[in-house]
């Protein structure tokens, strides 16, 4: 019949690597021990792109390496994310711009400007009415052909229209910016100010950032390899916190107990290292 088994935690002491060991516990008696084997294990992480493209790492990733908490350890190169980003900006700047424009008022040169240029319509206005009265006056005696006089009538609608352009547009520059024009702008402004915060973001997410303080365990692409989303490019562990998984038949349980010390020896090494115990399973397997 087969033996059930509970699962037991034990903190390490000091360890270096990943690997088998045997673990001892000391019994009620002095020279009693219980010698099990087990798994040494540690905080491990996988650090993942979140968008396709092409790898660029920022730090030597071999195996041994250590890595801050918050570190970018590489990032995905997308030249098409950074020309989305700057032509997002430049749309911010364009909106902020004109909104300025709009709530500032027209420059008073802007209105001197418009002030000269009605004058001077009205002084052709002025010159083309009495060209008109002349060439009605010559057509009546029959100095000129009506074509001519037709041309004169011609010249006065249009000097007259002129007029009446320059009259608007000095109006509009004195009455300033209607409020639905500026609120137009203003919500321009801010969908622009979404729209690059959106950029911003997704550029954001071409980093490869390291959520543990740790040290790089393998390195899975090269540099330049192009990786999907969600592709592993380098997995990282935290060493200074680990621990022995082992499994003992349930009838050795009442030898042990919690933050009892142990013993334990790695495959490879001939030192003896300490752990404590840390957590017992509430089930069996």
């Amino acid at each position: 019949m087969k033996k059930r088994m509970a699962a037991l935690l034990i903190t390490l002491a000091v360890v270096a690597a990943a690997c088998w060991g045997y673990v001892r516990y000391a019994g009620e008696n002095q020279g009693s021990f219980l010698e099990v084997t087990g798994t040494i294990e540690a905080t491990q992480v996988e650090l993942r792109a979140k968008l396709p493209g092409t790898l660029h790492y920022l730090l030597n990733t071999r195996a041994g390496v250590p890595v801050a908490k918050n570190q970018v350890v590489a990032v995905i190169v997308r030249n098409d994310l950074v020309a989305q980003r700057e032509r997002d900006a430049l749309a911010v700047l364009k909106a902020r711009a004109q909104l300025a424009d709009l709530t500032s008022g027209a420059r008073e040169q802007e209105i001197r400007e418009a002030e000269v240029a009605l004058r001077t319509a009205e002084v052709n206005y002025e010159q083309a009415a009495r060209d008109h009265a002349r060439a009605v006056t010559l057509h009546q005696e029959q100095a000129i052909p009506a074509s001519e006089m037709e041309k004169a009538e011609t010249a006065l609608k249009l000097a007259a229209y002129q007029v009446e352009a320059a009259k608007a547009r000095l109006g509009l520059l004195r009455a300033g910016s209607r409020p639905e024009q500026i609120a137009a702008a203003r919500a321009e402004l801010e969908r622009s100010v979404a729209v690059l915060k959106a950029s911003e973001a997704l550029l954001e997410d071409t980093k490869i950032v390291c959520p543990i303080d740790g040290t790089v365990l393998t390195r899975n692409f090269e540099e330049g390899e192009y990786v999907t989303a969600g592709a592993s490019v380098a997995t990282v562990a935290n060493l200074n916190d680990m621990w022995i998984k082992v499994y003992i038949p349930t009838d050795d349980l009442p030898r042990i107990r919690l933050g009892q010390q142990v013993r334990f020896t790695v495959s490879g090494s001939p030192n003896t290292y300490t752990g404590v115990i840390e957590e017992i399973a509430s089930r069996v397997e």
